[in-house]
């Protein structure tokens, strides 16, 4: 059942429209509802409607809950994807005019920095922080369509002409080498649609409609290639809460609102601001404290819901007697309400303070899952196995071919990979073709030569086991170079072993399933899923991975609890410097602070815990701390300040004392 907002949003077809739809809103139900009627009523070609979601798993919850009204045919005809996979789905249709071969790959972060580090003179290529700077810089620089002959024209300082002198090599390897980073699957496809009439042209047919999910988290990259694909047409409806905007430093600006009203003058705006998810409590508590900021588009939150219990506040001595109060009323209140554990979050505004919190929690023996961000396909093994993967997709791979050179060992040593890195470097070749280059093989001795001939006719070989049976490519791999053996020899330990080797047969089992593909998802070439593991559209991946669907209490940041929802949510912290961060303080950025503040409050159903310290260790010294200026701006009748039992005598803090 769909409210008539929500009806009304579904049916603006002729005028682009904003969504403004405020947490726990149905604003899933709204896009879902809106496909269909574009399908089943206003007969759009399901094969040119494109719903862009912010992750693969929004992604994937739209098509499995379009199965109970659509045909299976169309659902597989629409695409649904992340901006970066719409971002390569362009870069592979275009990737000739682009001057890119077919089967490129894609760097991670690590790996830019690694080919920063060899790109930097003698000084700088240990300077972490420098390169670390250096690589936010070119990241921005993309992001606002900038090549390196664009920023040239630009920089006038010492460190911006060492910066834009770097950013023109690490741009040449990449052309060179046939390999993207994240940035440019939406870089690229922006400034070719931009600056190229016709193909702009046969990709605005090809979209014949566009809805935008999570408008609020787009950059202004992102933001011109949605402009680009739907022109000036009114194909178009977006998605989002100005309030829920928490991704300043992916480059999210609350300006994608004001740019919106100005490039689409017919605009419509619906305001969702019914909230199917927290008690009335809650709902008011959030109100008021999002009230705090100044909003181009205002909205108020209610729910038909019960009035609910008031918002409680802890105060503790320190970080452990905050854990203790914590998870003992957690305790209790999963008794005296028949909960399970998997009912509660515990929400913080950096990773840093989870340590306090896990430790009482094994101490009392309660389940529990950290969402720390950390995929499992970080893991060595994983890498390992990603690269031969890659270099058997583009052998103009560098990175990809030194990581698997020698794993398992081949017996080539550095003395000769040095080599090969100068010839190849010279000849401006990858160290793939330099391994079996005439001119090359003389400089090195007979054993070393059978060893990278060997290596290069397998990789090869592998390449056309590719075509034939791309769903057992990596079974094969495995088995050919026995990697469970030099695995368990690598890690000298029974039980570390077996737990990685598991991980590989999960990873090898997901790969096959993705590339057969089944009744609702398509198979994935190899190259596309390779790219899509850089770009992070499997992360749900990670929580099957670690059975958190199992009854665990749920740890992790406020910024990755945004989309989720549980019965009580706990924010600790609370404190000046710790939430608001202290950086956010000093950078006078208090309202990201306190949107993040009120994402983390609407993820709760039925209670909201906060937090705060007197104190906390810093640096091996105790420091006094004041409460968050957040805790000030919630309704005092909402709230229920509760004093640790310990000294009834001493005051929380001077000002505003709730006595209980």
């Amino acid at each position: 059942m769909l409210n008539k907002f929500q009806k009304k949003a579904i049916h603006i077809i002729d005028n682009p429209c904003l969504i403004l739809a405020g947490a726990g809103s149905g604003k899933t139900s709204v896009i879902i509802n809106k496909v269909i009627t574009l399908i089943t009523i206003y007969r759009y070609d399901p094969k040119k409607i494109f719903a862009v979601t912010f992750t693969n798993k929004a992604a994937k919850e739209i098509k499995y809950r379009l199965c109970k009204k659509l045909t299976i045919k169309q659902i597989q005809d629409i695409t649904v994807s992340t901006f970066h996979a719409l971002g390569l789905k362009i870069i592979r249709s275009e990737y000739k005019t682009l001057g890119l071969k077919k089967n490129f790959t894609l760097f991670d972060e690590d790996e830019q920095l690694r080919l920063l580090k060899s790109l930097a003179d003698i000084h700088t290529k240990n300077d972490v922080l420098f390169l670390k700077k250096l690589l936010y810089q070119i990241s921005n620089w993309k992001n606002k369509l900038l090549t390196p002959q664009l920023v040239r024209k630009q920089i006038h300082s010492f460190v911006e002409k060492k910066y834009v002198f770097l950013y023109e090599k690490y741009d040449f390897f990449l052309k060179q080498h046939n390999i993207l980073d994240f940035n440019d699957l939406i870089f690229l496809p922006t400034v070719l649609l931009k600056n190229n009439i016709y193909i702009r042209f046969c990709w605005q047919k090809k979209v014949q409609y566009l809805l935008v999910d999570e408008y609020q988290d787009i950059n202004i990259s992102q933001y011109q290639l949605m402009k680009l694909l739907c022109g000036y047409n009114s194909n178009l409806t977006v998605v989002g809460d100005n309030d829920q905007s928490i991704y300043s430093w992916r480059g999210a600006q609350q300006k994608i609102f004001y740019l919106l009203k100005q490039d689409f003058p017919s605009l419509d705006i619906i305001k969702l601001e019914q909230n199917y998810r927290s008690s009335g409590c809650i709902l008011h508590a959030a109100n008021i404290l999002i009230s705090n900021n100044i909003n181009f588009f205002n909205k108020k939150l209610f729910s038909t819901l019960d009035y609910g219990n008031k918002i409680f506040v802890f105060m503790s001595i320190n970080e452990i007697h905050e854990a203790q109060q914590i998870i003992q009323h957690i305790q209790k209140h999963k008794c005296r309400h028949n909960n399970q554990y998997s009912d509660y979050a515990i929400l913080y505004r950096s990773n840093y303070q989870v340590k306090v919190v896990e430790s009482e929690l094994i101490y009392r023996n309660i389940p529990y899952v950290v969402h720390a961000g950390q995929s499992f396909f970080s893991s060595l093994e994983i890498k390992d196995l990603l690269a031969y993967l890659r270099l058997i997709v583009n052998h103009e791979d560098d990175l990809a071919f030194l990581r698997i050179i020698n794993i398992p060992r081949r017996r080539i040593g550095l003395i000769t990979l040095s080599k090969l890195k100068i010839f190849a470097t010279k000849n401006q070749i990858s160290l793939f073709v330099a391994s079996t280059d005439k001119r090359m093989i003389i400089q090195l001795n007979k054993s070393v030569v059978s060893q990278l001939n060997d290596f290069v006719v397998w990789i090869l070989q592998l390449s056309s086991y590719l075509l034939n049976k791309p769903e057992s490519i990596l079974d094969y791999i495995i088995n050919d170079i026995n990697y469970f053996d030099w695995v368990t020899n690598y890690y000298n330990n029974t039980v570390l072993s077996e737990r990685r080797i598991q991980d590989i047969l999960f990873f090898s089992k997901w790969l096959y399933k993705t590339l057969v593909g089944n009744s609702i998802t398509v198979p994935l070439k190899l190259e596309d899923i390779l790219i899509r593991f850089m770009c992070g559209d499997f992360e749900n991946l990670d929580s099957d991975h670690t059975n958190s669907k199992f009854d665990k209490l749920h740890l992790m940041t406020i910024h990755a609890s945004k989309g989720l929802e549980f019965s009580v949510v706990c924010i600790i912290g609370m404190e000046e410097g710790t939430f608001p961060h202290q950086k956010s303080i000093i950078d006078n950025n208090i309202t990201e602070e306190r949107r993040l503040m009120y994402v983390g409050m609407t993820r709760a159903k039925t209670q909201l815990l906060l937090s705060f310290c007197k104190n906390k260790r810093k640096f091996g010294v105790f420091v006094s701390l004041q409460p968050s200026r957040f805790l000030f701006e919630l309704p005092r009748k909402e709230t229920y300040w509760v004093k640790y039992h310990i000294n009834h005598n001493e005051k929380i803090f001077n000002k505003k004392v709730y006595n209980i």
